[in-house]
């Protein structure tokens, strides 16, 4: 190659800037008060009981250096695909939120970071959830429609779940 057009290349790519993280962001609203669904999903282990791609989850708790005591789920999912791992990096009681990090598991990222938050929408509530991440192991587009996939699932296990 000319240096020219390696110049040109190395050009295109500073312009281009740092590779952003994927994201994915789902919402759905229930009939539900917010304080009903965040009964319901709160607890960082009971999307074994909304999610119906989770079989059951397992909770452990780990203390770091500083000893601050994390929540880690093990996530058993149907059909013997594998456990994922998460840890609880952040929760608001008051906020009706949680947020959690992927730490290993059959699923096609890595640098995962999730929250799972309840708003007040009338007499009725409002669910978000929403991750960043990177692909691994198949491309941006499938990696997105993946993680999408997921958290339709489990919106509409919480939508089902509230109705009862």
């Amino acid at each position: 190659m000319k240096p020219t057009t390696l110049a040109a290349i190395g050009a295109a790519l500073l312009a281009a800037g740092p590779a952003r993280a994927l994201e994915v962001t789902r919402s759905r609203d229930v009939p539900a008060p917010a304080a009903a669904v965040w009964a319901l999903v709160g607890d960082f282990c009971a999307i074994q009981f909304w999610h119906p791609q989770v079989e059951r989850c397992i909770l452990s708790a780990d203390d770091d250096d500083d000893g601050i005591r994390a929540q880690i789920r093990g996530l058993v999912v149907k059909g013997g695909l594998g456990t994922i791992v998460e840890v609880e990096t952040a929760r608001d009681e008051a906020g009706m939120s949680y947020s959690y990090g992927f730490i290993q598991g059959p699923l096609p990222v890595r640098a995962y970071n999730a929250t799972l938050a309840i708003r007040p929408n009338g007499s009725g509530s409002t669910v978000i959830w929403s991750a960043t991440f990177d692909a691994e192991g198949m491309n941006d587009a499938a990696a997105v429609a993946d993680i999408a996939g997921v958290f339709e699932a489990g919106l509409a296990g919480i939508a089902r779940e509230t109705a009862r």
